[in-house]
């Protein structure tokens, strides 16, 4: 292969992608199209360079999970903090199959009555997996992701799409003898039906026994074969046969019971020796043979009437009853055996396990269901084959929102970062006694834009939504009309600076502007009393332009005054003065508060308002609370029905409580207590987009892979090449998009023959990692069509990290809903085919 080498021992696969690709920000190599390469082509191309991602510098970070792993996610429809997976009416899907996990693949099943194809299926309906901030049962306060007891949690379903037909033998114990002997896959294990029997004459009842392992095979009686398991070593003798079907073994010296077929022996270090046929011809020179599992995992699937619904029996492995792991059979007997005389015929329909916790179940970041300790029986999780996966919360950057007591507890202090990135500290509230008022308590805050004093601080909108650029603003004075070059003074606290601004007088009028984040503001003189005489400095002012974001409420004999500030992320920050008591409405809360007269309110909401995800679009109640006054120092008082989200104190922090938001901000709210400071205050991490829950529903071996910093866009540069322009591809790194028959570069990495088309299977793409000995790389992106190619390129564009190892195979019509899992042998292709130009037929194919 030209130097280049598989790098199963060396350091890098496809799970590093594109770093192995990048130095300092830039790509490191070239992008190699064929010279005859159809348009499909160079768009795949395209779309590798222009969506080429690798690790910045900031503090986030990214989980990817690789192997047959499907993330909880619907489109655009990601799980959020306390959202169950399913139902899909109010959390993301109701079930998964084969587009979400291969291992629910469609497949056939086989037998003397024709091939029954049938459907798998994983059922999450049932609410009841989701993220939780509380204390498990050590008594550890963290977040889970939570499945509790008692709970219907999952369901799988085998669905014939056909049903499965059987004859039933009355005269051999009414087998179902068209079951037994065959194989069938289920969540991606492959079983032997050993024993599949009815429960005699007019009977609904079905058992169905299945077996598998990891090593076994068929001996004659008197032979002996050495098998290896893992680490260990097992030499099995078959000693005896008879006529009933029983069979005899020694395993490393240790001989088993009786066995008859569907029997299982457990050695004493606990492996097990299952008996799947055994042959006795008796008659001179007849075969004495016994077929069986070792490692064997044997599975007994019964149900007393599968006409009727519901389940009668649990699933049994290995000789155990395994608790919560409920069976229905779903089917029919279309032709009763009335006696042993009498033979019959039945069919399958379904099969379902319903899956039921016998405990609650706490998943903290990194753990899986399986790796549950109270999970006493993993036989739960039906065939073993597949799991829940827990990854934390999404990597996505966070600002602090923050209330601080400052000044001896005479003031509060807020602080939060706007939609432009700008941090902004702000006197909130000020205590004089038991009197309350916004600012601090040299200048006062005010909620409105009219008649503005010197010295007072005001809030500034640009929007009323989440995009609203806020700015806090403190008025800092203004020339008389007298001066000849009158100048009026700002200090914006986003950046610390005063600014001044030219004052235009005109007969009747004042004007000044002031622009901050693309928006011009308009200042002119107040109108109110003398406020507004230019005659004297410092002259009140109003402010408008941008939107005018304080309100007057009015309800019933309250009154109150708002105004909010928008943080990055979505976050509104309400604050209400209340001037006269009563029950206050708006939009505060998603119902009605109280809030004593003279009072202060402020709140942190979650604006939603482009209705992404479930979620509505009126603002979520974060945290919600009074400011009070007492002796002239200020503190946090609860608002009846106005709360927020609810807070949850571990046992060993007592002054603090904790809480995740539907977005996934992380409140903690402090109430002190002992000696010091008393004041209460709140720390926010607000996200600065949705930080959602990392589930995972895998199958199969998975492994995780944290990528630290944010995710920057690779410089790419002119680094295309048509596949001539490349005379060595060992001298450079190379990325190759296009199947050997198209380009030259591909045909040279993977050492291809006459029959270019060799190895690719229609509708399929490899992405596929070489190593060269000199230490260069290359990735061939490539397909059986150009459409197949497209694919592989947008999965490489797209979905990037999930890639894994040094080759994957594509499948799939679109990026989103493509399957990534690992290569499968391609069958020979058609003579025709094979000679077929394939940049012809990329020709032909229709482009994704």
């Amino acid at each position: 292969m030209l130097g280049a080498t598989a790098m199963g021992a060396l350091a890098a696969d496809l799970s590093d992608y594109p770093t192995m690709f990048v130095e300092d920000g830039v790509f490191n190599g070239l992008i190699v199209v064929g010279d005859a390469a159809q348009s499909v082509d160079t768009l795949g191309a395209v779309d590798i360079a222009s969506n080429m991602m690798a690790p910045g510098s900031g503090s986030g970070s990214s989980v990817s999970v690789s192997g047959d792993a499907w993330l909880v996610k619907a489109g655009s429809d990601v799980m959020e903090f306390s959202e169950s997976i399913g139902p899909a009416t109010h959390g993301i899907v109701d079930f998964v199959d084969e587009s979400e996990l291969v291992a629910l693949e469609t497949l056939d099943f086989t037998n003397s009555k024709g091939t029954f194809r049938y459907e798998q299926f994983l059922h999450f309906d049932n609410a009841v997996i989701n993220t939780t901030y509380e204390e498990d049962d050590d008594d550890t306060t963290d977040l889970f992701l939570k499945i509790p007891d008692s709970a219907l949690f999952a369901r799988y379903q085998l669905d014939f799409i056909e049903s499965a037909k059987s004859d039933i033998d009355a005269s051999d114990s009414f087998e179902l003898e068209d079951y037994e002997g065959k194989s069938i896959t289920m969540f991606g294990n492959t079983y032997e039906i050993v024993k599949a029997v009815t429960g005699g004459a007019l009977s609904e009842k079905v058992t169905i026994t299945m077996m598998t392992g990891p090593a076994g095979g068929t001996l004659q009686e008197g032979e002996s074969r050495t098998f290896s398991i893992g680490d260990s070593s097992y030499t099995v003798e078959l000693t005896f046969t008879d006529s009933s079907d029983r069979s005899k073994f020694v395993v490393n010296g240790e001989s088993t019971n009786l066995m008859d077929e569907g029997d299982t022996y457990t050695l004493g270090d606990g492996t097990v020796l299952g008996l799947t046929e055994t042959l006795h011809q008796n008659y001179a020179g007849g075969v004495h043979s016994a077929e069986f599992y070792l490692g064997a995992d044997k599975i007994v699937l019964e149900d007393d009437g599968i006409n009727a619904s519901g389940s009668t029996d649990e699933l049994q492995v290995n000789d155990e009853t395994i608790d919560g792991a409920d069976v229905e059979i779903v089917g029919s007997v279309t032709d009763e055996a009335t006696s042993t005389t009498e033979d019959g015929e039945l069919e399958i329909d379904t099969i379902y396990i319903n899956m039921t916790a016998q405990d609650d179940y706490y998943l903290s970041a990194g753990e899986t269901l399986l790796g549950q300790s109270e999970l006493d029986e993993k036989d739960l999780l039906f065939t073993q084959n597949w799991d829940i996966r827990f990854e934390g919360l999404d990597g996505i950057e966070v600002d602090q929102i923050k209330l601080n007591d400052r000044a001896g507890e005479k003031e509060y202090e807020l602080q939060f970062v706007n939609v432009n990135g700008d941090e902004i500290s702000m006197p909130l509230a000020y205590a004089s006694g038991s009197n309350l008022r916004w600012g601090d308590q040299n200048d006062n805050l005010t909620l409105t834009r009219n008649n503005i004093h010197d010295e007072q601080f005001f809030i500034l909108n640009d929007d009323t939504d989440e995009d609203s650029v806020t700015h806090v603003v403190q008025y800092k004075g203004a020339d008389d009309h007298t001066k000849s070059d009158p100048k009026i003074k700002f200090k914006i606290l986003a950046t610390g600076e005063t600014v001044e601004r030219t004052v235009t007088f005109g007969a009747n009028s004042v004007s000044a502007t002031l622009r901050l984040a693309g928006t011009t503001y308009t200042v002119t003189n107040s109108t109110t009393g003398t406020l507004g005489n230019t005659g004297s400095d410092d002259w009140g002012i109003n402010v408008i332009g941008g939107s005018s974001t304080n309100t007057s409420i009015t309800f019933g004999t309250a009154n109150s005054t708002q105004n909010y500030l928008i943080a990055r992320g979505g976050a509104k920050i309400e604050l209400l003065q209340v001037n006269n008591a009563g029950i206050h409405a708006g939009n505060l809360t998603r119902g009605q508060f109280s809030v004593g007269s003279g009072q202060l309110h402020w709140n942190v909401t979650l604006i939603d308002s482009d209705r992404i995800d479930d979620r509505l679009s009126v603002p979520y109640l974060i945290l919600g609370s009074n400011i009070t006054a007492a002796s002239s120092e200020v503190d946090l008082a609860a608002v009846t029905g106005g709360t927020g989200v609810s807070l949850t104190s571990p046992d060993d922090d007592s002054d603090n409580n904790y809480a995740y938001s539907v977005n996934g901000a992380w409140i903690k709210h402090t109430n002190p207590s002992g000696g010091g400071t008393t004041a209460d205050t709140v720390n926010i991490d607000w996200p600065h987009e949705e930080r959602a829950p990392l589930v995972y529903i895998t199958s199969g071996a998975t492994s995780s892979k944290v990528l630290a910093g944010d995710l920057a866009p690779v410089t790419v540069g002119v680094a295309t090449r048509l596949a001539s322009e490349v005379s060595d591809v060992m001298a450079q790194n190379l990325i190759v998009v296009g199947g050997p028959c198209a380009n030259a570069a591909a045909a040279a990495l993977l050492s291809s023959g006459a029959d270019c088309a060799a190895g690719f299977t229609p509708g399929k793409a490899m992405i596929k990692l070489l190593e060269h000995s000199n230490g260069n790389m290359a990735m061939v992106v490539a397909g059986y069509t150009g459409a197949d190619t497209r694919l592989a390129a947008r999965v490489v564009a797209t979905r990037w990290q999930e890639l894994t190892g040094m080759e994957v195979e594509v499948e799939g019509t679109t990026s989103s809903d493509a399957r990534i899992g690992a290569p499968s042998a391609a069958p020979a292709a058609p003579a025709a085919d094979a000679a077929a130009d394939d940049a012809a037929a990329e020709g032909d194919a229709a482009a994704e």
